[in-house]
């Protein structure tokens, strides 16, 4: 009985972590490669989202989020966080045609085009 507990135990840590780094290592599309579409800036965040697929109907989008220089890399996917632009949550998974990567909320559609640099 101690055995099967113990192997229990080891298969649900061994999946909890493959879930953590499936999460943090969600594929860059090649787009990524490039200039992103948008950059938002405001109070030492960034935020950098790329079209993807673009002008096809797979056309979908792709963020990236940083703070004070560094990448923000979420503890699951789904994670929300509070940022100067408003929520933001990450996505892993999906249809490509829809955003992946870090997204605005349904609530907070998007940050002003003044926080938009040129």
């Amino acid at each position: 009985m101690k055995y099967l507990a113990a192997l229990l135990w080891l298969t649900l840590f061994a999946y909890a972590e493959m879930n953590a780094t499936v999460q943090k290592n969600l594929p860059e599309p090649k787009e990524v490669q490039h200039k992103p579409d948008f950059i938002y800036k405001k109070e030492g965040w960034e935020l950098k989202i790329w079209y993807t697929a673009k002008g096809s109907r797979s056309e979908g989008t792709f963020g990236k989020l940083y703070h004070n220089g560094k990448e923000v890399l979420p503890k699951k996917g789904g994670e929300e966080l509070q940022t100067p632009f408003g929520k933001l949550y990450f996505v892993t998974s999906g249809p490509l045609w829809e955003a992946h990567g870090w997204r605005f909320s349904e609530e907070d559609k998007g940050p002003p085009p003044s926080w938009q640099e040129k």
